[in-house]
């Protein structure tokens, strides 16, 4: 009901005994002062104390006191002793318990100088007020007495031995002084301060000091107050529609009356509504990734002097005048009977509820001052920091002068929240507090049965305090009373508080009564009573309870009348507002001149409310109605305004759209045309122009202003992510230009110019674009380089096809700048280019540029390496072209590259080049293993691949054609309009293409941290395998006849060519970094690329030793550290997995190895390593290896033919079990000098290993065998295309699934077929497998 700053009885101050109160301060006012002087001259009998000084320590452990006998009231000398434990720093906890408990043993009042007996009074009839032990008051005297001593004693020494003095008096600032030099004082002074430097109100929740408070940036503190914005309007709404009325309508009042108790509220009722409107309005233009700003808000209102009517009101309002002009009203018998018919415990409310009320103005213009000065210190920006200082400024006068006003009259406001909290009412952690609380309470209260506090229907807990009872017999006896929202509860104090059964709760359950179930009756006073009041269950018998003054009496019933007319209250207000609505509807122009006023109806709309609730979604709609709910009224619906105009290209255009806009926002006034109609006879000109003019106003303000304030957020939505419509269209960007100018009204202009100067913003943008610039501590990594040691040395390519730049440069830096222009075709691609799927219309050129533009160089890409392959004649050189290719691939992986990956493996399966099974015998298994994972990417409908990008972090180059299929079988498979109509347009289909293209869109923004090397970029963008225009049928063609021509059907040995390059060596560099100090972005972790990249670059005994950091599976990013500069992701700064691993690309980056895979049931050794990329490389010895037998000259024997083969084996397996137990297998990269392998077991066979004809090194002519021979009988040795009955098929080229070809390279694209393995069999003489 009430909004955070109501005061009704949400403060517990009147029922915590304060000691600091004018009444309560006189009671202990000089109490301790002479004891203290006696104390003093015990322990420095030269030296005496100023009377202010004894005062000071007297105010001192008075503060003590506070602390050992609040909340939660000790009862016995164990609870003393726990909170002195607690409270005091160690250790003077220690020495206070100790010196404590030596008065307790001598048990003699006379052991302690302090005046226990008058302490014990005062805290038994004023602080506890119920008995207690008189030991637990001699325990705290004697804490006291210690504390006082201790700080004399200080005080005395540094008055003897600083000052060198034993006659002067100790002053305040001797012992200030003293306090300060001793370090356990000032822990102590510090606790002191934290607990008693607090506002002079307590807060119910108080009791949980401990529960941190909740950190609450600028957004949230924005939301938290237009949600108590919203309260209070209700609270107002309460006061004037409620209150108000059901008072004028006694008809016994006068507009004087009304002035005197009411004053100017509707005046501060409009200031509200102007408040909540502008910070509404600021949060919605808001759009995510900007910084929210609303000093603006604040500067204008403080500007329009919009919160001066709160002074009129305040200082009314405070007047005692206002108080007693409404009881003089209420004791008037008509206006008392009168409301009394308004509803039950109405004329109560108004007795004790109302004067409450009026208070929440007052409180809440003093809490604009500390939101404002909260915002300031939260200020995301520096300029919305100085308007909200300026704000702060220009307000100030009035906050001073509201605040003499609140001090001059006495009356006590609500708690005020200090600079930096949170606001109140919808802090998370209120609840928690709540429950914390009632759950304290039902521990302390012993008897309790039922159902627990939190279950009875209880939220909230109110105030607690003694009340008296009358009981039978006129008996007057003490409760303890606890009210909740939902419940009272009348205990006991109990006096003893431990039994034969263990401890005694604090207090006895007497009764408990449900708040809805009883009736708050006044009762006068009498003679011998008063301050009562009546408790009256509809099935218990009433109890009668009464106060200690006037004012607690008013407390009380002012909560409990609220809470128990709170669900009247609420019911009234609604129905008010109801039948307002109802008896007053929204004017709103004629549909035939309007059409955004036309009514909703089944013709116009289709919605659909979503299973977790909230706004409406569209399912259908015509054009206009969806313009009107673009722009609504009533409510804002971002997703719907991002969805919109990502996808109103495939039902109209963007001329139509602005023309729709403009249409929507001169809205024609309907007060004037109610004017032209003549008034009807007998009604009251003066009545008839009234209601017009509310209703105008009420237009106004309800529909008008919402309605153009939402056009002009949407053209700025429009303008700030889909600018490419103006660029392409002047004319279009004229027609926004020229309305922007023609708007009026101050708060529309300021909008105006918002749209003006992001438009400003975009032309500069693309006069000049701006380049990706990265900060010292986030340099791109260096070049690498590997036969061209620079860019002087690339005078022109050596050949046209590019097939030597494969081997010339590092594979590093090929996948590096192919990854940078990829991405860059990537991001450039627009949602409007895929909705509707114009790409494969005849206008595609112009509807989808950047999309063709991308489709048409992967295509080139996968051609391309297609080409380099089979136009290799030489077979060496082409495994070196191959294997480059895949290392390639590799490097694409790690930078997630996706669409890179899938060209390289669409170009290696392709018809052309995957029947090369010569060539690819020779790959290094690592490598193949590589290729094999990387074809599971596009298994199962891209299974593996989503899942892996769902793990991996920004930046990456998804792959499109997934997106592209995707779009068009949504676009296919759903009709453009609803069924059965052909005027509502399909939006249900609009929304499941906007999440598609808003996943694109989300890797759109991080870019790579790479630097672009400009020749080695011209030659990917330039890249022309064929010439333009030639038939894919042709290009098809052309392949795969170069594949037979290398690789001719069936032929077991590869046909030689002469080699094209003999002065470049085919030796791989690796694809591991060379150069040193160079993060990789990603963090190192157990993956099989990681592996397979450790392998092959192991495979180089020339290559340092590394393991490519793998992609993370799971998407974090830790905190960004000045030390990993070089990064090639950033700005997203990604750690490491392990301690001894970090985050490097380069070789003096340590990073944690991992085994290679465990061929079972062989024990996981390591093996010696090949050359990443050496075609021709021959097995090399270590020196501690066994000596091979001497050579056979002569050729070995053919074995004869088997029908059964031998098994496939691991080439680790093989490895391994070439050596004896007794022989240590060869560390990996192994030196050149290593011993010859012993001879395998005959069982086992290794798939690919060179053919040198070296019985040391070929297993096969250790076996006897010939490879043509092993080739000839295995049942799988014929060439791939042997399998294949079409041979002559076209191969696959890189592209999108579903996507047309291209006329400028004649191919579409198509997506790679699932690859396929070839097996070797290979049999033993005798037929043993």
């Amino acid at each position: 009901m009430f909004s955070a700053t109501s005061s009704i009885s949400l403060d517990t101050q009147s029922q915590v005994y304060d000691f600091k109160s004018e009444e309560n301060a006189l009671k202990w006012q000089g109490l301790f002062k002479e004891s203290l002087g006696k104390v003093l001259s015990q322990l420095h009998i030269n030296l005496t104390a100023r009377e202010e000084a004894l005062e000071h320590v007297e105010s001192l452990i008075l503060q003590l006191l506070m602390v050992l006998a609040g909340k939660p009231m000790p009862h016995t000398v164990q609870d003393v002793e726990d909170k002195v434990e607690k409270t005091f720093p160690n250790p003077i906890n220690k020495w206070a318990i100790k010196e404590a408990r030596g008065v307790l043993e001598k048990g003699k009042k006379k052991s302690v100088e302090l005046p226990v007996e008058k302490v014990h009074n005062l805290l038994v009839k004023e602080v506890f007020q119920h008995k207690i032990d008189f030991q637990v008051s001699l325990y705290i005297v004697a804490v006291l007495e210690y504390i006082a001593a201790d700080i004399l004693n200080l005080a005395g020494k540094y008055k003897k031995n600083i000052h060198h003095v034993e006659h002067h008096a100790i002053t305040t600032q001797d012992i200030k002084t003293a306090i300060s030099a001793d370090q356990n004082w000032i822990v102590l002074t510090k606790v002191l301060m934290d607990m008693f430097e607090q506002d002079d109100d307590v807060s119910a929740f108080s009791a949980i000091e401990d529960e941190p408070v909740t950190a609450i940036n600028y957004d949230e503190a924005v939301k938290e107050i237009i949600l108590e914005e919203k309260q209070y309007m209700r609270d107002l709404n309460l006061i004037l529609k409620v209150f108000k009325v059901q008072i004028e309508r006694t008809n016994q009042t006068t507009p004087r009356d009304m002035e005197l108790i009411f004053s100017n509220l509707s005046d501060v009722y409009e200031c509200t509504a102007t408040v909540l409107g502008q910070l509404e309005d600021t949060l919605e233009m808001t759009d995510d990734g900007w910084h929210l700003s609303v000093g603006s808000c604040f500067e204008e209102l403080a500007e329009d002097s919009e919160f001066d009517v709160y002074e009129k009101y305040t200082t009314d309002v405070l007047e005692p005048q206002c108080r007693e002009h409404l009881s003089s009203l209420l004791e008037q018998t008509e206006i008392y009977n009168r409301l009394g018919t308004a509803g039950h415990g109405f004329r109560e409310a108004v007795k004790y509820v109302l004067p409450k009320l009026l208070l929440l103005p007052v409180a809440h213009v003093l809490k604009y001052f500390d939101n404002i000065k909260m915002l300031c210190h939260l200020a995301q920006t520096e300029d919305d920091r100085e308007v909200l200082e300026q704000a702060q400024g220009m307000l100030k006068p009035l906050q001073t002068q509201l605040e003499r006003i609140v001090s001059n009259s006495g009356v006590t406001v609500l708690p005020r929240r200090k600079a930096g909290d949170p606001p109140a009412r919808n802090n998370r952690s209120l609840r928690q507090a709540s429950l914390q609380k009632m759950n304290e309470v039902q521990r302390s209260i012993d008897g309790w049965e039922g159902k627990d506090i939190s279950q009875c229907g209880c939220s909230e807990f109110v105030k607690e305090g003694v009340l008296g009872k009358v009981g039978s017999g006129r008996k007057l006896t003490e409760r303890h009373v606890f009210l909740f929202d939902g419940l009272i509860v009348l205990c006991k104090p109990n006096s003893r508080r431990s039994s034969v059964t263990g401890p005694v709760a604090e207090f006895r359950l007497k009764e408990k009564f449900q708040i809805r179930k009883v009736e708050i009756k006044d009762r006068e006073d009498s003679d011998d009573l008063r301050f009562t009041f009546e408790i009256a269950p509809r099935e218990q018998s009433s109890v009668i309870l009464f106060a200690k003054t006037a004012q607690d009496k008013n407390e009380w019933m002012a909560s409990l009348i609220m809470l128990n007319t709170k669900s009247m209250l609420d019911r009234s207000l609604d129905m008010i507002l109801l039948d307002e609505e109802k008896k007053n509807p929204l004017r709103l122009p004629d549909p035939e001149l309007y059409p955004f006023a036309e009514p909703d109806s089944p013709e116009n709309i289709v919605l659909e409310q979503p299973e977790s609730g909230g706004v409406p979604l569209i399912k259908g709609a015509t054009l206009t109605k969806l313009t009107e709910r673009l722009t609504y009224h009533m409510y804002a619906d971002p997703m719907f305004v991002r969805t919109f105009l990502t996808t109103f290209r495939s039902f109209c255009t963007a001329q139509e759209l602005l023309t729709l806009l403009l249409k929507r926002y001169n809205i024609p006034e309907p007060a004037a045309l109610a004017d032209q109609s003549p008034t009807p006879t007998g009604l009251d000109t003066k009545a008839v122009k009234a209601t017009l003019r509310d209703d105008n106003k009420r237009f106004r303000k309800e529909y008008s202003q919402p309605v153009k304030f939402r056009v002009l957020n949407v053209l700025r939505h429009w303008v700030d992510h889909h600018f490419y419509d103006f660029e392409r269209d002047q004319k279009l960007l004229l027609r926004l230009e020229s309305f922007l100018t023609e708007i009026r009204g101050k708060v529309m202009r300021k909008w105006a110019e918002s749209i003006t100067k992001i438009i400003q913003r975009k032309k500069k943008r693309d006069e000049l674009k701006p380049e990706v610039v990265f900060g010292v501590d986030r340099s791109p990594p260096p070049t690498e380089w590997h036969v061209y040691k620079s860019e002087d040395d690339w005078k022109h390519p050596p050949d046209d096809s590019g097939v030597m730049l494969l081997l010339l440069l590092h594979p590093i830096e090929v996948a590096r700048q192919l990854t940078l222009l990829e991405f860059d075709l990537y991001r450039a691609v627009k949602p409007a280019e895929l909705v509707g799927s114009v790409w494969t219309k005849e206008n595609k050129q112009q509807a989808s540029p950047n999309l063709l533009r991308m489709i048409h160089h992967n295509t080139n890409v996968t051609r391309w390496l297609e080409k380099c392959v089979v136009d290799t004649d030489n077979i060496d050189e082409r495994r070196a072209v191959v294997s480059r290719i895949i290392e390639i691939m590799v490097v694409l992986q790690e930078l997630n590259n996706f669409s890179g990956v899938l060209e390289v493996v669409a170009a290696l399966d392709s018809a052309a080049v995957h029947r090369l099974t010569l060539t690819f015998e020779e790959i290094v298994p690592k490598l193949d293993r590589a290729l094999e994972e990387a074809r599971e990417l596009c298994h199962d409908h891209y299974k593996k691949y989503q899942e892996k990008l769902r793990s991996i972090n920004p930046p990456c180059v998804p792959f499109f054609g997934m997106y592209l299929t995707n779009i068009l079988h949504i676009d296919e498979g759903n009709p453009d309009f609803l069924p059965k109509s052909d005027r509502l347009i399909n939006f249900s289909k609009r929304r499941k293409v906007a999440e598609i293209t808003g996943e694109i869109q989300q890797y759109q923004n991080q870019p790579y941290c790479l630097k672009p090397v400009p020749k080695i970029r011209s030659f990917l963008e330039s890249l022309r395998p064929f010439e333009e225009g030639k038939e894919t049928e042709e290009i098809n063609n052309y392949l795969y006849t170069r594949s037979l021509t290398i690789e001719p059907r069936g032929c077991r040995v590869p046909p030689k060519f002469p080699r094209q390059w003999d002065g470049i060596s085919l030796r791989s560099p690796g694809i591991k970094a060379r150069r040193s100090n160079v993060p990789h972005p990603l963090p190192s972790m157990r993956h099989t690329p990681s592996r397979i990249a450790e392998e092959a670059n192991n495979n180089n005994p020339e290559t340092p030793r590394v393991l490519t950091p793998p992609t993370p599976s799971t998407p974090c990013s830790p905190p960004h550290t000045a030390n990993s500069d070089n990064s090639v992701f950033a700005p997203v700064v990604l750690g490491t997995a392990s301690s001894n691993c970090s985050s490097g690309y380069g070789s003096t980056v340590t990073l944690t190895s991992l085994p290679p895979p465990l061929p079972p049931p062989l024990p996981p050794r390591r093996k010696r390593e090949l050359s990443l990329a050496d075609v021709s490389a021959r097995v090399q010895q270590a020196p501690d290896a066994p000596e091979l037998p001497p050579r056979n000259s002569s050729p070995p024997p053919r074995p004869p033919r088997r029908d059964q083969t031998l098994p496939r084996m691991h080439s680790a397996s093989l490895l391994h079990a070439h050596f004896p137990p007794d022989v240590p297998p060869p560390r990996r990269n192994s030196s050149v000098d290593s011993p010859p392998l012993p001879p395998p077991p005959p069982a086992t066979l290794p798939r690919r290993l060179p053919a040198t004809g070296d019985p040391a090194t070929d297993p096969f002519s250790r076996m006897g065998m010939d490879r043509g021979a092993v080739r000839s009988a295995s049942p799988s040795s014929g060439s791939r295309s042997a399998r294949d009955p079409h041979p002559h098929r076209n191969h696959f080229n890189f592209n999108f699934a579903m996507a047309p070809p291209l006329p400028a390279a004649g191919a579409g694209p198509q997506l790679p077929p699932k690859p396929y393995r070839q097996t070797c069999s290979l049999t033993e003489p005798g037929g043993a497998p």
